[in-house]
């Protein structure tokens, strides 16, 4: 590793940290790195994020309600969190009230809800997460809420293969 990797290294270990993407475990900081680990394909992290969201608004659509727009900002807040997750932190809602306050730093807003999901194993990992939020009340709520207008959605993927989901559903100012 030459000393120009290093200094880029160091310097994207201290942004993240300043991002709020490192915090507190086990008695010292652990980073966090939203970016694409190399055992993720970008591709087929997309193509679950688009498959849940796909499925969130026909569920919406089946009962009525408008359909949730889906925006990057928000999606690369929840990426964060999924990364996190995904990188050996509790799988947990911990941080919401900081991701929250990162989305109103560029979308003001009156209310976010947050849906987790993770799992492996399973031929549909889109379907798998729909289907646990479906089956939770304080899930589908967020799910069904008519207020909600924007979502962001990630998804992530541990080195054992699991898929860790993050959705935010947020109501605009």
């Amino acid at each position: 590793m030459t000393l120009k990797s290093i200094s880029v290294s160091l310097l994207c270990s201290l942004l993240l940290w300043a991002d709020g993407c490192a915090g507190p475990v086990g008695g010292g900081l652990r980073m966090t790195d939203p970016v694409l680990q190399p055992h993720e394909d970008a591709a087929e992290l997309e193509q679950l994020v688009r498959q849940a969201h796909d499925r969130v608004n026909a569920h919406r659509a089946s009962l009525g309600v408008t359909q949730l727009r889906l925006d990057a900002r928000i999606s690369r807040v929840a990426r964060r969190h999924s990364a996190r997750m995904a990188q050996g932190a509790a799988f947990s809602h911990q941080g919401f009230k900081q991701r929250a306050t990162a989305i109103g730093r560029f979308m003001p807003y009156r209310t976010v809800a947050e849906n987790l999901a993770y799992n492996y194993g399973n031929a549909d990992p889109a379907a798998r997460a729909f289907n646990s939020w479906l089956n939770s009340p304080k899930h589908r709520q967020a799910m069904e809420d008519p207020h909600f207008t924007h979502t962001g959605l990630a998804v992530a993927k541990s080195p054992s293969g699991r898929f860790y989901f993050t959705q935010l559903f947020v109501l605009p100012r």
